[in-house]
């Protein structure tokens, strides 16, 4: 439980700056985030009180158990547009679990849950770090 607050809050505290007065994070550069705490990312807001938790789920007879955050996010932008992002928790700099994120297309100032089921993560037993970034989506290929 310690390691999920301790996610949110660094989430939280990164994007406190961004989520008061008119500045909106309107970057898609990546922001490191605290669990539970509101931060914006790329023309969105999310608000205070978003949620980690580990859901058991049963994969070929084997429970495992995945990440899944849900909270209430805001699209801040003059555009019509979806919240697509993923959420990475890192140990000392290297990834643990990734989740993708999203939320259906909303106007300026619409509001609406979002969820990240992590249905291809494990839950992580150890992240000092969660960061926000572009969804980047996996085409199979290698460079060698």
């Amino acid at each position: 439980m310690k390691r999920f607050a301790t996610a949110l809050v660094v989430l939280a505290c990164l994007g406190l700056s961004a989520c008061s007065g008119d500045d909106v994070d309107t970057s898609s550069d990546p922001v490191e985030v605290e669990v539970g705490k509101a931060f914006s990312w790329n023309g969105f807001t999310v608000d205070d009180g978003w949620t980690l938790e580990g859901v058991e789920r049963s994969v070929n007879g084997d429970t495992v158990t995945t990440p899944n955050v849900k909270g209430t996010i805001t699209n801040t932008l003059d555009e019509d547009r979806a919240a697509i992002f993923e959420m990475v928790f890192s140990a000392d700099s290297d990834p643990v679990a990734t989740i993708s994120c999203s939320a259906a297309t909303m106007v300026k100032d619409q509001s609406q849950q979002f969820e990240c089921p992590g249905l291809s993560a494990t839950m992580p037993d150890d992240y000092d770090a969660v960061v926000v970034q572009e969804f980047v989506r996996d085409d199979g290929s290698s460079s060698s």
